[in-house]
């Protein structure tokens, strides 16, 4: 036992620094934030291997871990746009902008969601060039309390060049049993981007002020989530989130998020992440973002219809976090839940007591 635990280590340490050695890390600065700044649910803390603090399901939760939407038993439309506005200028060649959009479809053998994502921004402090890509993943409960998902994506990169990238994403999801003051914890693992990422021949500039390198976002990234309530009085909740990355196993992103709840209607979170690499290159450090959205129940069915389905939610959402000492990144979107979730048990009747109910009836 103990040599193959040796030989496990070995082996990954190996594979790190093989990884370390292969691929140039030079990604442009919010690079790493491709997903999150075009959503404003990933935005304000659901960026997260664990959904967030409020446990919060979008079509764009699976660039994070594709195990998430396993949660999930209603199907789901999503939308959002983003604006990327330089503070210090008013020339429109100085901004940017990204959409996104997507769904979800619980079926019988897993629950598929797919979302697609554009970025076109040329800001020198915030070089992302433009791009496309779609992720599509399957998700699965394994048992009540684990969760596994795998996603594939593919993109092209236009405007400085072209590129196209390529791969598949894994993750994992566990509910773990109360521990002390902790309620609802869950754990997230992820390994994202396995795959063929964006090579040298499209030209942004990267965080070392070169355009040489440039690849985002990185490409074999590790991500553990660790996510709790931490207490609920009478109408009131609040639960955190935090998680550590390591993209190519040579940067360390770290995101943590609080998320304050009433009566399932209103939630408000506040999130605040760090990129190492960005800061030692001389980027400013990123305010707490913020990020409030609002649960509406509407009527999407005839009364013929059963109970589930007479009402839908929708959820609009608004976030706002300044990134790199002076972007402001503004997201708006909203997404409809199709039918209502069940919050109860079913009821079961047996053969016998059906045949008594009958019977008695007949009497009377």
């Amino acid at each position: 036992m103990k040599k193959s635990i040796a030989k496990t280590i070995i082996a990954c340490s190996f594979f790190a620094f093989a990884s370390a050695s292969l691929f140039a890390y030079n990604p442009p600065f919010a690079g790493e934030d491709i997903y999150r700044i075009t959503s404003p649910e990933l935005l304000s803390g659901g960026g997260s291997a664990t959904g967030g603090p409020a446990f919060t399901i979008v079509p764009a939760s699976i660039t994070y871990n594709p195990s998430l939407t396993a949660v999930e038993q209603r199907s789901i439309i999503n939308a959002s746009l983003s604006l990327m506005l330089d503070g210090d200028s008013y020339e429109d060649t100085h901004h940017g902008f990204g959409f996104q959009i997507g769904g979800v479809i619980p079926t019988r053998w897993a629950v598929i969601a797919g979302t697609l994502q554009g970025v076109f921004d040329d800001n020198t402090r915030f070089d992302l060039g433009h791009s496309f890509i779609a992720h599509i993943g399957a998700a699965k409960d394994v048992t009540d309390r684990l969760y596994v998902g795998a996603n594939l994506y593919t993109g092209f990169y236009t405007g400085h060049g072209s590129d196209f990238t390529v791969g598949v994403d894994l993750g994992i999801l566990y509910q773990l049993d109360d521990i002390s003051f902790l309620k609802k914890p869950r754990v997230g693992l992820a390994l994202l981007n396995l795959g063929k990422p964006l090579s040298g021949s499209y030209s942004v500039y990267g965080i070392d002020g070169s355009t040489s390198g440039v690849s985002y976002p990185g490409i074999i990234t590790p991500r553990a989530s660790f996510a709790s309530d931490l207490l609920e009085i009478r109408d009131f909740a609040l639960a955190f989130s935090a998680d550590l990355a390591f993209p190519t196993f040579q940067n360390v992103l770290f995101d943590t998020a609080l998320g304050f709840s009433y009566k399932d209607f209103v939630t408000l979170d506040f999130g605040w992440n760090c990129n190492i690499r960005e800061l030692v290159a001389g980027g400013k450090v990123n305010l707490p973002s913020i990020g409030i959205n609002f649960k509406f129940a509407i009527s999407t069915a005839s009364e013929k219809v059963k109970d589930s389905w007479k009402k839908s939610e929708i959820v609009p959402s608004v976030a706002w976090q300044n990134m790199n000492g002076g972007i402001h990144v503004v997201s708006a979107g909203a997404s409809l839940y199709l039918g209502m979730q069940d919050k109860e048990a079913p009821t079961i009747l047996l053969w016998d007591e059906v045949k008594y109910s009958t019977l008695e009836n007949t009497e009377n």
